[in-house]
């Protein structure tokens, strides 16, 4: 109604409606495509495979520091474990005083054996998840890859 005081005519009106309809549905329309430029796929699929050799990099850096810790811990649990070898074997006391000094001194030495074990484990078992990761990123980036080449266009 308020076009109508403007227009005298009430087939301009319709005419005027239909056409900004008509417009406004054609912006919507170009707007809504799913459908995407081969090249922008390519560019796009390029770009994730960037950001995934970014991170494959990434983990690579925590799996060497991973093992550079693993070999430290390593060393540590063999050098644990052979001290508590050889002092588990004798008790060299007179008193039964001594001996039990030692008894306790061993069992504390073999509590820190556990820990030193238990770590090493850990530290393994987080080696082994980088692992698994770097490789799951791998086979995404290898897969990208593939879909790049299927996308491009065959020069001639």
């Amino acid at each position: 109604l308020v076009f109508a005081f403007k227009y005298e005519n009430t087939n301009t009106l319709m005419k005027n409606f239909i056409l900004s309809a008509a417009l406004t549905a054609l912006l919507f329309s170009g707007c809504a495509t799913t459908s995407k430029n081969p090249e922008l796929q390519r560019l796009e699929a390029r770009r994730e495979v960037l950001e995934l050799g970014t991170k494959r990099n990434q983990l690579r850096i925590d799996l060497e520091k991973e093992k550079a810790n693993n070999a430290e811990l390593t060393k540590d649990v063999k050098a644990l474990n052979t001290k508590a070898n050889k002092q588990t074997d004798r008790f060299s006391a007179s008193t039964p005083a001594e001996t039990a000094n030692q008894a306790k001194e061993t069992a504390k030495l073999l509590k820190d054996v556990e820990k030193a074990n238990k770590k090493l484990e850990e530290s393994n078992k987080k080696a082994e998840k980088i692992q698994k990761d770097i490789d799951k990123v791998q086979a995404k980036i290898n897969n990208l890859s593939k879909q790049i080449e299927f996308v491009e266009k065959p020069k001639s």
